[in-house]
């Protein structure tokens, strides 16, 4: 990692440039069509091995994503001032640049992050049409969110009837966290010197503490994601499909079935801006975090300690971007039982 200076439209910030990902196929992203059959079963093959897959046949009209793209860059076009005015400064929520969190973290990139409550996306003066494409963009994706998360359950092998186990903590729940984030990455070719082999950092590695994330971006790249053997590859951008990330909490949830993934941004080096819109579900803060009951085989033990989401996301918003945000809650009596869990 080498520390730089960035100029520009986000202003001057050390940034810090990463290895680029590593050259290889790109098929490794299973894409699962959500309507076909056997379509649980890729899901949860996808969400064992890898934590991320690409979903396709969702139902969300292209339309929907359309207007919140116009909508966002128009936003982001305007200035700096005026952004803060019309959002307020993320604390965490609300509109921020460069810095990503109170810990240190950078980036080159600026953003929205807002709350969805009660079918709204909470807002202080977004502009009129920013927020209605914003609400009805979401309260689609909320439903493929259910259910990509109700297709998990299923492929879990949970029974028929309590297959909406997971769908309960976040959609149509009072009190669930939901939230949007819209990040914007200006093209930064200007930065380092051409036929180099590292990239600026747009959003720096980790791991999403929620439940599920569901990502929509533009036709930018830039989204890369860690293998388990350490490799990073980049994720090919496609714009009429949602990529479905596994969070922490589910991870716990499955007791270590399904494995959250780390993924990273690199600033695009073309001419061409990166949006991305991201679905966090996470449940409320009082929703008790463990390992659930219906996935559990007899004399299963569990990995992880319990814990409330209100108590897992004050403390991620204590650490690094990149730190291992679930060591702490991992039990070493348990570390033998992870094999079986992922079998």
């Amino acid at each position: 990692m080498v520390a730089i200076t960035a100029p520009g439209s986000i202003e001057r910030i050390p940034l810090v440039r990463y290895p680029k990902a590593n050259a290889g196929p790109t098929a490794v992203i299973p894409a699962i069509d959500l309507s076909a059959p056997g379509a649980a079963a890729a899901v949860a093959d996808a969400c064992g091995s890898l934590g991320f897959f690409r979903a396709t046949n969702h139902g969300v009209p292209a339309g929907l994503a359309d207007a919140l793209e116009a909508g966002a860059m128009a936003f982001f076009a305007l200035p700096h001032q005026e952004k803060l005015d019309m959002s307020g400064p993320a604390s965490p929520l609300g509109y921020g640049s460069k810095s990503i969190g109170s810990n240190g973290d950078v980036g080159w990139l600026e953003y929205l992050l807002l709350s969805v409550g009660s079918g709204s996306v909470v807002g202080s003066s977004l502009p009129p049409s920013l927020r209605m494409a914003l609400e009805e963009y979401t309260d689609a994706v909320r439903e493929v969110g259910g259910r990509v998360m109700e297709l998990m359950a299923e492929g879990l092998g949970v029974a028929a009837d309590e297959r909406a186990v997971l769908r309960r903590m976040v959609v149509g729940i009072d009190g669930s966290e939901e939230m949007v984030r819209v990040n914007h990455y200006p093209p930064c070719s200007c930065l380092l010197p051409p036929g180099r082999d590292c990239g600026v950092t747009g959003f720096g590695e980790h791991t999403d503490p929620q439940i599920i994330s569901v990502l929509r971006s533009n036709c930018t790249g830039g989204l890369q994601i860690k293998l388990r053997d350490g490799r990073w590859v980049p994720v090919p951008p496609d714009p009429d499909s949602f990529f479905v990330n596994v969070g922490d909490s589910l991870q716990v949830l499955t007791n270590g079935r399904f494995r959250s993934v780390k993924h990273r941004v690199l600033a695009p080096e073309g001419t061409q801006s990166r949006l991305s819109v991201i679905y966090f579900g996470g449940p409320a803060p009082s929703q008790r975090i463990a390992p659930l009951p219906q996935v559990m085989r007899e004399g299963e033990q569990s990995l992880y300690r319990e814990f409330t989401w209100g108590e897992y996301k004050k403390a991620a918003y204590k650490t690094r971007l990149g730190d291992h945000r679930l060591g702490p809650y991992e039990l070493p009596t348990a570390a033998g039982a992870a094999e079986v869990a992922a079998k």
